[in-house]
């Protein structure tokens, strides 16, 4: 998923470039659009991508859970989890196919669609919410403009397109050149404040193209965190359409 040397020259050179025909703020803009479409290809590298991951919440500095589960991604708008453990989440389910979110739960075996209103709730607990899933794909709901570049890292701020509900009033992406892709995203709220933030670490190769291992997501007002690892990590086995159906919840 590294940024190519095209794209990393075109960063670099074109806002001169396009200055002498547009304004600044309006060039910056356009690349930034730009950047966004390339990190929205880059992350849809693999036609599917399976992984084992577990979910460490953290209160106060300390560890309070540990949740571990299965993942399913068939590009970036077919989405499916299954939570493993502990015995208390061991069943539940989430399906999301584009903006569609279903939750299965084993104690009632029932099937629910998550309104929009309510994906911004946490998971279990955690800093993570349904509406993070929903993001995977940014370039569909956000507009992009680049705000500064130093070393390997270009700055882009992203605003809700016209139109698109979000719970942020704007998002922060730091995106590292080498690995072209977003290290961090600093989110704000409807007032303008910094209210959560999301690292990517540990990364490795996957068929020659890096990947993150962990995330971790911090709450800046009350510093809890959420840390999630990845692991078995397995790309392009043939996943099938029928996987992301509200049948396979009912299984």
């Amino acid at each position: 998923m590294k940024l190519s040397t095209a794209l990393s020259t075109f960063l670099i050179c074109a806002p001169v470039a396009m200055a002498v025909v547009a304004p600044p703020a309006v060039a910056y803009a356009a690349d930034g659009a730009a950047v966004l479409r390339k990190l929205d290809a880059d992350a849809e590298a693999f036609r599917d991508i399976t992984y084992v991951s577990t979910m460490e919440i953290y209160k106060n500095g300390s560890k309070r859970k540990t949740l571990q589960f299965d993942m399913v991604m068939k590009g970036l708008d077919m989405q499916y989890v299954n939570f493993t453990s502990p015995g208390d989440v061991a069943g539940m389910q989430v399906l999301m196919v584009g903006d569609d979110l279903w939750v299965y739960s084993p104690e009632f075996q029932k099937v629910r669609k998550v309104a929009a209103h309510a994906q911004a709730q946490g998971l279990f607990g955690s800093e993570f919410t349904y509406e993070d899933m929903t993001m995977a794909r940014l370039s569909k709901s956000f507009d992009a403009t680049i705000t500064g570049q130093k070393g390997n890292e270009t700055y882009v701020e992203l605003t809700p397109k016209a139109g698109k509900a979000s719970s942020w009033s704007k998002l922060e992406l730091t995106i590292d050149k080498t690995k072209g892709a977003a290290t961090k995203i600093k989110y704000f709220d409807g007032s303008g404040a910094a209210v959560r933030e999301q690292v990517r670490g540990g990364w490795s190769k996957l068929n020659g193209k890096p990947w993150p291992t962990k995330i971790i997501m911090k709450n800046l007002k009350t510093n809890a965190e959420t840390v999630i690892k990845l692991s078995d990590i397995k790309v392009d086995t043939g996943v099938e359409d029928s996987l992301f159906s509200k049948r396979t919840l009912l299984r």
